[in-house]
């Protein structure tokens, strides 16, 4: 089956009207690091085990996702098992295939595996309001203080001046290791890896509920739902969106 292209995908009449937030959290604990994200469309928690040097086990636990095979995912994100600790991104992609894994479960394993060498929490928060009609100010808070503050359109930077017209999806990384080194890249991808999932605001999800996820054929091989074989059981959940537009919206209430 075909899919649609996006731009016939049924748009949510509310975007033009809210705000994406997400919000990750990073616990390092004697030889273990916990780490726990929620956003719209997501909620889910990985603990990461360690030796001081190298990853010992992962455990992963979902509990808000879009499509019914998501549960599924915490077996691929065993092959960080054995990988070294070290900076995000790090030399961990090397071993471990991202399109084998959830998305957003590999790049929240990837900050846990960069904090066990830190000490205490740390937290970041992404805020992008909706494209719709113009520009928007999309922003990073590390620990409550705002680092990042990118005027976005469209999959790009319009401001401020000195990024101005540099893209946020494809290409984004070829630039940011340019721009950017040690905790402050980190926080740039974070940013970024938000702004990409703010995108599904743009469509009325809830036209998707309990259909396969073959419908989205661009997105076969992605990531791990959307692997050709897991994809023909895979079945878009009604319950995985959350309004959180507010900024007193709960975001992470069970996890500290």
């Amino acid at each position: 089956m075909m899919a649609a292209p996006l731009s016939q995908y049924t748009p949510n009449a509310a975007f033009g009207t809210g705000i994406f937030r997400r919000r990750i959290r990073l616990v390092a604990e004697p030889r273990q690091v916990r780490a726990a994200l929620e956003d719209t469309k997501h909620a889910m928690r990985v603990v990461v085990s360690h030796d001081g040097e190298w990853v010992t086990d992962t455990q992963a636990r979902v509990t808000r996702i879009p499509l019914s095979t998501c549960p599924d995912a915490g077996a691929p994100l065993r092959a960080f098992i054995g990988t070294p600790l070290g900076p995000y991104p790090g030399r961990a992609n090397a071993h471990v295939n991202p399109r084998a894994n959830c998305t957003h479960l590999h790049h929240l394993t990837m900050l846990a595996v960069a904090h066990a060498r830190r000490r205490g929490s740390r937290q970041f928060d992404i805020e992008v309001p909706d494209e719709h009609p113009d520009p928007v100010w999309s922003t990073l808070r590390r620990d409550g203080v705002e680092l990042y503050r990118w005027k976005t359109f469209a999959g790009r930077i319009v401001g401020p001046d000195a990024l101005d017209g540099l893209p946020l999806l494809a290409g984004f990384a070829r630039w940011a290791v340019e721009r950017y080194g040690g905790e402050d890249l980190e926080a740039a991808f974070v940013l970024q890896n938000g702004y990409f999932v703010s995108f599904a605001r743009r469509y009325d999800t809830q036209a998707w509920v309990g259909k396969s996820a073959v419908s989205h054929e661009h997105m076969i091989g992605k990531c791990y739902s959307y692997q050709a074989d897991i994809a023909r059981r895979a079945v878009y959940h009604g319950d995985s969106t959350r309004d959180l537009t507010s900024p007193d919206a709960p975001l992470l209430q069970d996890f500290d």
